[in-house]
């Protein structure tokens, strides 16, 4: 109990010595979203599509649903699997294809002005966040939050958000000619045959600042957990905050920066009843708040609900991961417009 008590008092202390370095994190009012810690899984569920749903103040049938699907390189089988719950429940569902069209400014400001939720989709997010600043997309998507617009997504979708994540855009199965080839979805759970990739930080959107961890209790193909190689990452970049969000999990922001933990019934996780971290997904999902302090990552759990200013601040400083632009060569240009 004593051990559990310091390492608070520690995380406290060093949450204020942070703070003083760092800009405080004022969100706007008009800010509202959910971030899921896995794409087609969390945003095929139907808790996440009502509470979607909810955020907009709106029925179903006066919502309009902008996906997307640029993680995924805009194929149509993902985006029938994360938009169905939203459309059967009523929703238009509307889509901007970046990947294979380049979409006029006029038609980008229309869709992103006309939608009550922007959903992204799960996949490779430096793709994605690259493939959106070189069409100035990034600028119409922060007038759509500042609007009160619905930013929502999972994965790459929950990332993008936020000033860096966690990220698997360097394996090679998240490439453009892989996915385009395949066809067939990323995978999340651990894999029979372990492959030879590396996590990186990539660069988010930046309208909030964090460095999210999706999937933060899984292991994936590469055979590592991500809450471990998460842990590894922040004492490279250790001016940052880190939030990980467990598979299963979802972070829901509403109005005058509220949040909170939204925990999806029946679902493993990483909470134990007590409140710590088990790595054997024994738990329920839960959303982990992580510093770095004398060369050590103290984590802890985030309360169900609070202020998002509670816990998050602007960083004193990000260094890009070095492998970012080994990652975007390797996925390499695919036809004309990747990036």
């Amino acid at each position: 109990m004593r051990a559990v008590l310091l390492t608070y008092l520690n995380f406290c202390f060093h949450r204020h010595s942070i703070s003083m370095s760092s800009s405080p994190y004022k969100p706007p009012k008009s800010l509202k979203g959910i971030f899921v810690g896995s794409g087609v899984g969390g945003l095929s569920n139907v808790e996440i599509t009502k509470n979607i749903i909810n955020l907009t103040s709106k029925s179903p049938e006066d919502v309009t649903v902008l996906y997307l699907g640029t993680a995924t390189y805009d194929l149509i089988s993902f985006r029938e699997k994360q938009t169905k719950l939203l459309k059967d429940t009523g929703c238009k569902i509307t889509w901007l294809d970046v990947t294979s069209e380049c979409p006029t400014r006029e038609e980008m400001t229309f869709k992103v002005q006309s939608a009550d939720v922007i959903l992204v989709s799960g996949g490779n997010t430096l793709y994605a966040v690259d493939r959106w600043k070189k069409l100035n997309l990034d600028e119409l998507l922060h007038d759509a939050m500042i609007r009160g617009t619905v930013l929502a997504g999972g994965s790459a979708g929950a990332i993008c958000w936020f000033q860096g994540g966690h990220s698997d855009s360097f394996d090679p199965d998240t490439y453009k000619r892989a996915m385009l080839k395949s066809g067939t979805e990323i995978l999340s759970e651990t894999s029979s045959e372990t492959k030879q990739w590396d996590y990186i930080r990539v660069d988010g959107l930046g309208f909030l600042p964090g460095l999210l961890c999706p999937h933060h209790d899984q292991t994936q193909s590469n055979g590592v957990l991500r809450a471990e190689d998460f842990n590894d990452m922040l004492l490279k970049h250790s001016y940052e905050i880190g939030i990980g969000i467990d598979h299963w999990a979802a972070l829901e922001i509403n109005e005058n920066g509220r949040y909170r933990v939204i925990s999806l019934k029946d679902k493993k996780g990483s909470v134990l009843p007590d409140k710590s971290f088990c790595k054997n997904r024994e738990g329920k999902p839960g959303i982990w708040i992580k510093h770095v302090c004398d060369g050590q990552v103290l984590s802890r759990l985030l309360p169900d609900s609070g202020c998002l200013e509670d816990f998050l601040c602007f960083p004193y400083e990000i260094s890009e991961n070095s492998f970012v632009q080994i990652c975007r060569k390797e996925n390499h240009n695919y036809g004309t417009l990747s990036y």
